[in-house]
């Protein structure tokens, strides 16, 4: 005779890229204890592959693939917010450096928001010129895609640049990039001055994250903190 299945609820969440309302079930055991490992072993990657496979399996998606960073980031804490509860308990350093004292902080996932730093389409105008070119926030894809040793590495950068360039265009025409050879994007990056190239620089720093605010009490030398917390590792700690 087989057993009887547990019913799960099923909730409805907001897409922050695009507003769009995706439909969702809480995970599972099963789940959790991929979570809970990749969480012990504090590899990045293994984190990041355990997230997303949460959110495949959890998710009504159409593809995780161009979700970008910040979606994936709201939606695993909704995800977790409805799976194991709203309070998050995590511990942050205290400031001072003669202290460094860990204390408690309780974080509800309802006060967590998308930190947008500047509101941008990512439509980049080089001034003086009629060229420009229009980019997009790196997806799950291109993140997954360069090896995160090479992040910090003039290589890893050019290449997050090159994938997250939706087109070029000038007075007469937009360049798609799916339509143009990697190569030919590559140089036209490596042709720009350097005041030009400071402004691709610039959209990516101004990135979406989730992020959270607060003031507490080191609970050992008294000194008020303020914390900021952003991004999804930040609330892992």
């Amino acid at each position: 005779m087989a057993l009887p299945k547990m019913s799960v609820p099923r909730y409805t969440v907001e897409l922050p890229s695009t507003g769009k309302q995706l439909n969702m079930r809480p995970y599972l055991v099963k789940e959790e204890k991929v979570l809970m490992i990749a969480l012990e072993s504090n590899d990045p990657v293994q984190i990041s592959e355990a997230v997303r496979g949460i959110i495949e399996t959890c998710y009504e998606l159409d593809s995780i693939e161009d979700l970008t960073v910040f979606d994936i980031e709201m939606l695993f804490l909704q995800l977790r917010g409805k799976s194991v509860g709203e309070e998050m308990k995590i511990q942050v350093k205290c400031k001072e450096e003669e202290c460094g004292h860990m204390n408690p902080l309780s974080v509800n996932i309802d006060d967590i928001t998308v930190y947008r730093p500047k509101d941008s389409d990512g439509t980049i105008q080089f001034e003086g010129t009629n060229i420009g070119v229009k980019m997009r926030y790196p997806t799950a894809d291109v993140i997954r895609k360069i090896n995160p040793e090479k992040f910090e590495s003039v290589e890893g950068v050019m290449d997050l640049i090159v994938d997250c360039i939706e087109s070029i265009f000038d007075e007469d025409n937009v360049y798609n990039a799916k339509n143009e050879k990697r190569e030919d994007l590559v140089e036209f990056i490596e042709g720009l001055s350097s005041e030009q190239f400071k402004l691709i620089q610039a959209f990516f720093q101004d990135t979406p994250s989730v992020a959270y605010n607060a003031v507490i009490k080191c609970g050992k030398c008294k000194t008020d903190n303020d914390i900021e917390l952003k991004g999804l590792n930040s609330f892992f700690s």
